[in-house]
């Protein structure tokens, strides 16, 4: 029995023992395990060597590793700084170019402008100048003209005598004197189509010249020619401009006379339109 026990003990104890020493690694092992998150707990490193640095040496390297990013940090920030100080110059300095430009601009606009209302002040004077200047020569050129009047209507001939049809033609005028002095008369102006030019006649004196056009429309009124007044170009412009309106005038009883540049009523008033 005790031989059998042994023997079956035997094999028993043999199989027990490879346990009881897997229980004992697995144990150095998680011992090890801890020991090693003891060991980085208190911030210890392992060297390249292989050897665990202290704390403060770990401790040391941090603080040079901080302190040398603080210092690029700073550096890059200084950089920077410096590039925006030199922007803000560089941008400073071109708005205040930018505002010099403008400033001059704006002078010489300011100039250009004064300069523009004196040519403008000048061109009005000028204006009121010519205007003034062409209402004398007109007034000059009408008073050349007030001692002449023109028949219009009569043909034209070879080797006419221009003096004897216009004293044939001022013989027909019953309630002028026969002693209409005239000073000169010819043809004046072109042909148009069967139109002949009219025939200019100046007087001696202005009371027969104001005669001749008192009597014209009785004498002439079953004539083809008819007598007007030499005006000058100012003053047959503004003669045609309302000649439809004083017809209609006309028409409706009021009588209006072209005299002195202007229409005018029986008052010698000009007429306004």
């Amino acid at each position: 029995m005790s031989k059998s026990t042994r023997g079956k003990s035997g094999p028993s104890s043999s199989k027990t023992a490879p346990r009881g020493r897997g229980t004992v690694s697995t144990r150095s092992q998680r011992g090890q395990r801890s020991g090693l998150f003891q060991y980085l707990a208190v911030d210890d490193t392992v060297g390249d060597d292989g050897r665990a640095e202290s704390g403060d040496s770990v401790e040391s390297s941090w603080k040079s590793a901080i302190e040398g990013f603080q210092n690029s940090v700073e550096q890059a920030l200084h950089g920077l700084r410096d590039s925006i100080t030199k922007l803000e110059n560089d941008l400073g300095q071109a708005v205040e170019f930018q505002a010099r430009r403008v400033d001059d601009l704006e002078s010489k606009m300011a100039a250009e402008s004064e300069g523009v209302k004196n040519l403008v002040c000048r061109i009005a004077t000028l204006e009121r100048s010519v205007e003034h200047t062409t209402n004398e020569l007109n007034k000059q050129e009408r008073l050349s003209r007030r001692n002449n009047f023109r028949i219009v209507g009569i043909p034209s001939e070879d080797d006419e005598d221009c003096e004897e049809i216009v004293r044939g033609v001022l013989r027909s005028f019953k309630d002028i004197p026969s002693g209409v002095s005239i000073e000169r008369c010819h043809r004046i102006g072109r042909s148009h189509g069967d139109k002949s030019p009219h025939i200019l006649v100046r007087c001696l004196n202005y009371k027969d010249k104001i005669a001749v056009m008192k009597a014209k429309r009785l004498a002439l009124e079953d004539q083809p020619y008819y007598i007007t007044d030499d005006l000058t170009r100012v003053d047959l412009a503004e003669k045609k401009q309302h000649a439809p309106k004083v017809s209609e005038l006309y028409a409706q009883g009021i009588k209006l006379r072209f005299t002195g540049g202007r229409w005018r009523d029986a008052s010698g008033n000009p007429y306004e339109f």
